[in-house]
């Protein structure tokens, strides 16, 4: 049997160790994984605290700051005796009690005019110095007397307020405050413009930006005239009748209405036009 050279292969291993209690002792390679992994933790750790102290934190703005830079809604308030909702400016506040009783008994309101301080169209003031200013030289009942009172306390700021100027939105002409009304609903502008329609005077795209404005401006005439047209045009003598009309015509006065709103309803139209109808009546 040949001998065969046999060569030992020896292995070295690599051995890490440290000194503890004045000796070499072996440290295991599970030791050094985990003693690694934990300087790897603490390295990250520190960098994220670093990162965190140089990065400044901005304070969150206050509500109230935020609040202040919305743009403010225009002042709306609603009139005690017509109940529309109108600018601040076009309404006086009534505070005496010669107001009140003079406003409640000529405007046959009801319980409304018990509160504090309620608003009244500036129109509804004018009407009643206009109608009734000179005829109380010598004031007898005790409502002439309040009517009095009131012409005498008010005359004079309503002649000043009648200097102001506005652009009605039907005829895009200057007139004076107190002989415009503010239609403050989209259903009243849209009763208006199709009286103006049916007379010929304005065109569906020519009515269109004056109904979907958020308010708008019209003469007391055009107002009168489109109640005066429609109601022509239906066959019918007042607002009672509106609800019994020919089928027909009303109908055919819907197709325009549709044209502008195609959710716009007859009952909408209908109702519309009796609140255009009580507000003529204070002009």
């Amino acid at each position: 049997m040949n001998e065969a050279d046999v060569k030992e292969q020896v292995i070295e291993e690599e051995h890490d160790f440290t000194v503890k209690n004045g000796e070499y002792v072996e440290v295991k390679n599970e030791e050094i994984e985990q003693k690694t992994e934990n300087l790897l933790e603490n390295e990250i750790k520190m960098k994220a605290d670093e990162f965190l102290e140089d990065v400044e934190l901005k304070p969150k703005e206050s509500e109230s700051k935020i609040e202040n830079k919305m743009p403010k809604n225009y002042s709306m308030l609603k009139c005690e005796i017509c109940q529309d909702t109108v600018p601040r400016n076009l309404l006086k506040m009534i505070r005496t009690e010669d107001e009140k009783i003079v406003l409640s008994e000529i405007f046959e309101v009801k319980g409304s005019m018990g509160k504090t301080t309620p608003y009244v169209c500036l129109s509804h003031i004018r009407k009643v110095i206009s109608d009734n200013d000179g005829k109380l030289k010598i004031p007898i009942t005790s409502f002439e007397h309040h009517l009095r009172a009131f012409i005498r306390r008010n005359k004079y700021s309503m002649n000043d307020s009648k200097s102001r100027k506005r652009y009605c939105h039907v005829c895009h002409t200057s007139n004076d405050c107190n002989k415009l009304y503010t239609v403050s609903s989209k259903s009243v502008r849209m009763v208006i413009m199709i009286g103006c329609i049916l007379r010929g005077t304005h065109s569906i795209e020519q009515a269109i930006p004056f109904i979907t404005a958020n308010l708008g401006f019209a003469c007391h005439s055009h107002c009168k005239k489109s109640i005066d047209t429609i109601f022509e045009y239906l066959e019918v003598r007042n607002v009672l009748e509106l609800s019994w009309c020919s089928v027909q015509a009303m109908g055919s006065l819907m197709d325009i209405v549709k044209k502008i709103n195609l959710n716009f309803t007859e009952y909408q139209f209908i109702d519309a036009c009796r609140g255009l109808v009580l507000k003529s009546k204070t002009f």
